[in-house]
C-alpha cells in the first residue's frame, strides 16, 4: 500500500512537469549536417533526428571570429530569449559545443524554407565581435532566393 502510494505520488509530479508545456528543444547539442564544411562555409540538416526541431547547423565562421565549436542543434526564435541552450563543459577539452551562449539572428539567406532567411538560435561563437551579419539575401524582403511558403 506505501509502495503504490509513492508510486502514485512519483507519477503524478511527473505528470504535473509535462503538464507545464516546457518544451525541450535540445538547443547547442552536438550533431551531424552530414557534409564536411570549412571554417567560412556554413551548413545544415533540415531532416536531423538527433535534434526536436530537426535543424542542426554550423554557421560559417564571421570575419574577425575564431571558433572550434561544432555543428549543433539549433531552432527558429523571435528574440534571444528562446535561445537558451547547452554550452561548454570547460572542464572537457573534447567539449566542442558553444561556448558563447547564443543569440537570435538570421543564419542563412540560401535552403529550405525553415532556414532561409529565419531567425536561428545562433552559437555567439561564430560572429564577429561586431555582431552578427544579416546575409545580403535577407535584407530585401522581396529576395527571390528563399522558396515561397505553402
Amino acid at each position: 500500500m506505501i509502495v503504490r502510494l509513492a508510486l502514485t505520488g512519483v507519477l503524478a509530479s511527473v505528470a504535473v512537469l509535462f503538464a507545464t508545456g516546457c518544451e525541450d528543444k535540445t538547443l547547442g547539442r552536438s550533431c551531424d549536417v552530414g557534409a564536411d564544411a570549412g571554417p567560412s562555409q556554413g551548413a545544415w540538416n533540415t531532416g536531423a533526428t538527433d535534434c526536436p526541431s530537426q535543424i542542426c547547423i554550423k554557421p560559417a565562421v564571421q570575419a574577425g571570429a575564431s571558433t572550434n565549436t561544432t555543428a549543433y542543434c539549433t531552432a527558429q526564435c523571435s528574440s534571444d530569449n528562446d535561445c537558451n541552450g547547452q554550452t561548454r563543459d570547460t572542464s572537457n577539452p573534447n567539449d566542442k559545443r558553444c561556448a558563447e551562449g547564443f543569440t537570435c539572428a538570421v543564419v542563412f539567406g540560401q535552403g529550405p524554407g525553415q532556414i532561409c532567411c529565419r531567425k536561428l538560435c545562433l552559437c555567439r561563437d561564430f560572429i564577429a565581435p561586431t555582431g552578427p551579419v544579416s546575409p545580403a539575401a535577407c535584407q530585401n524582403s522581396s529576395s527571390p532566393v528563399c522558396p515561397s511558403e505553402s
